[in-house]
């Protein structure tokens, strides 16, 4: 193989990894942006009734609540249902 012919490959293998980096960050947002627009519809809720409305499973919920905990968009309110409930913080995006 020529060292053109490897260039190429490479080329075309990175261009491919950045679009699918590029997909999974914007399903990642747009999913984040299913949960957000649940919780300031409906107020509190757990990840039961996120799953049920959003349609995303529990992983996909938990990772996203965890992420908005950390940066102060989302509190924990107490419990349902046996479950955690979770609202966006006054003033959060």
């Amino acid at each position: 193989m020529s060292s053109r012919t490897i260039l190429e490959e490479m080329k075309a293998r990175r261009k491919n990894a950045i679009e699918k980096i590029t997909t999974a960050i914007r399903e990642n947002q747009t999913r984040r942006r299913l949960v957000v627009a649940e919780l300031r519809k409906r107020g509190p809720l757990t990840i039961s009734e996120l799953q049920e409305t959003t349609g995303l499973n529990a992983g996909q919920i938990l990772r996203h609540l965890i992420a908005m905990r950390k940066t102060g968009e989302v509190s924990e309110l107490g419990e349902k249902d046996k479950g955690f409930l979770y609202a966006l913080k006054r003033g959060s995006r």
